[in-house]
């Protein structure tokens, strides 16, 4: 009898570990985790899997060997800030209000108030709410702080769903460098000589009015106040862009200032290995997000890369990408989370194609077949952005997926593996496109997208709910020369010229956009012209008023909000990495 008791023990006792067991096999680390590449000024051109035979990509390659490539995926803006406000939210840029009104279409000042509104709700967000550890490692570049008075973080990264943030919270400019190029002063050549000689002249006029009695001290005063103080300012922030932005931080200290760009993705990469291994000790599912800074200017491969690619330095930095794009892959399957993670990677927009270093070398990139860059509006160049998903058991390897899609649905694809539900409370512009690239659907859900230049809609993808066509209709347009590849003034959407009509484009057959089709040539143009312009006026009534990020009032640089270690030299190295490039060989 006693001997029948022990093997009921026994029995029960074996039952209810595995139970245990499986319950912590299944929960919470059966959810999947999530890792998202983001380059940055990375054309579609640039990428083996692609088109590109002449820069090497094989480990992004290899993502779309195992996954689904996306050919006809989609940023809602041709520059950073406001592409990448979308692609975190889920909404177009314009309903967070970081869509410009202006010339200032990205954040330039760390020091200012302009950035993602905190009331709004990220994709690391919605990752946190359901129990995932979530980090950003890279670029930010969607501001930190909302108060004009004081630094209080509300735009930071830890106020905005990620436990962990390193990087540089702008990102990276030509001024990062040590060549001595100018993101204003390449822009302007001789805004820098121009202010020099305003503020010698005004100080000069001061000087010499009030010692002649023609003004009173009171008066001085206002004057100098009015004219030369403005010109300083605006000199000091122009010429000293490098002092006053170029800087990393982790979490909210500044760890190096300046930036050290030799070897960063290197670093980087070792930071993303050292939180993929302290995962691996706990259960909760995490959400990495690598936002590179490569390929944007200023360019700086390191040693290892220098040299090696056909196209200069700006191919060394996109195969260095790729190296630590590989790395990282590499780390997930040594601890084991490669066939229970879900693998993204994209550009925020396309390459810049007028981008050129001082001695004249090129250094942007390829957007392939397609018309136009960053910068530019309507067209595919600026906006049509590598996209690959890999999930292993979940989405077939070697898919190729041709229907639109956008990087706004990423926000729902996380919220649908994280369990979460999508904020009730707001308009997501995001469709789920899981059955998309599964192969389960064969329409892309969305209808309609809209193509934003500032705060304007310069064109508009349609997609049938039949047939096989996209359509696109465009408004304005580029004001390119006769050869196409530059504008006349510049390409920015305040230089966009207007058609009337607007024209169509046929992007199955047309995906160049060579072959303009006027909207009023038939009736089969009509009512598709007709469709879309109800669809822009739908989608306008939907935009509610909201504060305008890059006003002057908070665009512009305060010095109560800038970061300086060691004041007043503003200059430190991150102990951590006394060797900017130590970890361009490092072992996973």
């Amino acid at each position: 009898m006693m001997r029948e008791w022990h093997y009921i023990i026994f029995f029960r006792a074996t039952i209810v570990g595995l139970i245990l067991v499986s319950s912590r096999q299944t929960s919470p680390n059966s959810r999947p985790n999530i890792v998202l590449f983001v380059a940055d000024d990375l054309g579609i051109g640039d990428v083996g899997c692609y088109g590109n035979t002449t820069i090497r990509t094989p480990n992004i390659d290899n993502m779309a060997n195992e996954g689904v490539r996306l050919t006809q995926h989609i940023a809602t803006a041709s520059m950073c800030t406001p592409s990448r406000a979308a692609f975190l939210t889920g909404r177009y840029q314009a309903r967070s209000g970081m869509s410009t009104t202006g010339s200032f279409r990205v954040t330039f000042w760390q020091a200012s108030t302009s950035g993602l509104p905190e009331e709004e709700v990220t994709f690391a967000e919605l990752a946190k709410q359901a129990g995932y550890k979530t980090a950003l490692l890279g670029k930010w570049h969607l501001g930190e702080h909302s108060s004009f008075w004081s630094r209080d973080y509300k735009k930071h990264p830890l106020n905005q769903g990620y436990d962990q943030f390193y990087g540089p919270p702008l990102g990276n400019y030509k001024d990062f460098g040590e060549e001595g190029d100018s993101t204003f002063g390449s822009a302007a050549p001789h805004l820098f000589t121009a202010l020099r000689v305003a503020i010698i002249i005004v100080l000069l006029t001061l000087i010499i009015a009030k010692k002649k009695g023609l003004i009173k001290m009171k008066m001085c005063a206002l004057l100098c106040f009015i004219t030369f103080i403005p010109l300083l300012y605006i000199y000091f922030i122009t010429a000293h862009f490098k002092i006053v932005n170029s800087f990393i931080l982790r979490d909210k200290e500044v760890v190096e200032q300046p930036v050290r760009l030799n070897g960063l993705t290197g670093r980087i990469v070792n930071e993303a290995v050292e939180f993929l291994r302290n995962r691996s000790v706990d259960e909760e599912p995490f959400l990495l997000h690598v936002a590179w800074l490569h390929v944007h200017t200023f360019l700086d491969p390191s040693q290892k890369f220098k040299g090696r690619s056909r196209h200069g330095r700006y191919g060394d930095c996109v195969e260095e990408m790729d190296w630590g794009t590989g790395k990282i892959l590499e780390a997930l399957d040594k601890y084991g989370f490669s066939n229970n993670t879900v693998v993204y990677f994209t550009s925020d927009h396309g390459a810049h194609l007028e981008e050129f270093g001082m001695k004249g070398q090129v250094d942007g990139g390829s957007n392939g077949i397609y018309k136009g860059g960053k910068t530019h509006g309507t067209f595919d160049g600026g906006i049509r952005v590598p996209g690959i998903i890999k999930w292993p058991k979940n989405i077939k390897a070697g898919t190729t997926v041709d229907e639109m899609t956008s990087h706004m649905d990423i926000y729902y694809l996380i919220a649908m593996v994280t369990g979460t539900q999508v904020s009730a409370d707001r308009q997501i512009d995001g469709k789920n496109i899981l059955k998309l690239i599964k192969g389960e659907e064969s329409i892309s859900p969305h209808e309609f997208l809209f193509h934003y230049c500032t705060d304007e809609i310069h064109a508009v993808r349609y997609r049938p709910r039949t047939g096989s066509i996209t359509w696109k209709l465009a408004f304005r347009e580029p004001d390119y020369l006769e050869n196409k590849t530059r504008c006349r003034f510049s390409c920015s959407c305040d230089h966009a010229r207007l058609l009337d009509p607007p024209v169509l484009y046929n992007l199955i057959m047309d995906p160049q956009e060579n072959q303009p089709i006027r909207s009023d040539l038939n009736e089969e143009t009509k009512q598709i012209t007709d469709k879309i312009i109800t669809s822009v006026a739908n989608h306008l009534k939907s935009i509610e008023p909201v504060e305008n990020q890059f006003s002057v009032k908070n665009a512009m640089w305060l010095p109560q909000l800038q970061e300086c270690c060691n004041f007043p030299y503003c200059t430190c190295i991150d102990r951590k990495y006394a060797d900017p490039e130590s970890h361009m060989d490092m072992d996973v």
